[in-house]
């Protein structure tokens, strides 16, 4: 067994770093994850006045779902990913100035920070690849791109299901999943 004072030694070489970084990373993969659910059902098709004022994204995605297919329409903006992820960056901000010294939410809080810019790219990627507006690497992918397009044109057709764009696990979760068979 690992003794105590050989975690804490690792944890303050650059080595440490990067272990506690992934770590970090992996564990706000379900976050990230539930927060796309709730931001494409709760947002971009139901809307929310709090959230959206305006309602520009539920009027947008309404757009890309009557075929609009223009990258503002299709994309998803970082500064909107930030401004979804924010409540996490702020509770971690309140731990590390309450709580614990604040060097300690750096490593959780640039973890959270790249897992937003690698959302938005990937949403970005697959939304792009799955319409065919840009030839990506995810329109090369073979059987995976067949599997979001399919899930993804279903959503088209029936915008009560398929709302995981990036991670479709969370519709099995939410029991909004349909396959090609069911709509």
């Amino acid at each position: 067994m690992v003794s105590l004072e050989v975690i804490g030694l690792l944890l303050i070489t650059p080595l440490g770093w990067l272990l506690a970084f992934m770590l970090w990373f992996v564990m706000w993969t379900p976050l990230v994850a539930l927060l796309e659910y709730g931001t494409h059902r709760w947002i971009m098709h139901r809307g929310n006045r709090i959230l959206d004022p305006k309602l520009d994204h539920l009027k947008a995605h309404g757009a890309h779902h009557r075929g609009a297919n223009d990258h503002e329409f299709v994309d998803a903006p970082l500064k909107d990913c930030l401004l979804v992820a924010s409540p996490a960056f702020f509770l971690l901000a309140v731990w590390g100035i309450a709580i614990d010294p604040f060097f300690t939410v750096v490593i959780p809080g640039a973890a959270l920070l790249a897992w937003t810019f690698l959302y938005t790219y990937l949403w970005t990627c697959i939304h792009r690849a799955v319409h065919g507006i840009e030839a990506n690497w995810f329109q090369r992918s073979g059987r995976v791109l067949r599997f979001y397009r399919d899930r993804h044109l279903k959503h088209h057709v029936n915008a009560r299901v398929n709302f995981g764009a990036v991670f479709p696990w969370t519709d099995y979760l939410f029991f909004t999943w349909r396959d090609r068979q069911r709509l």
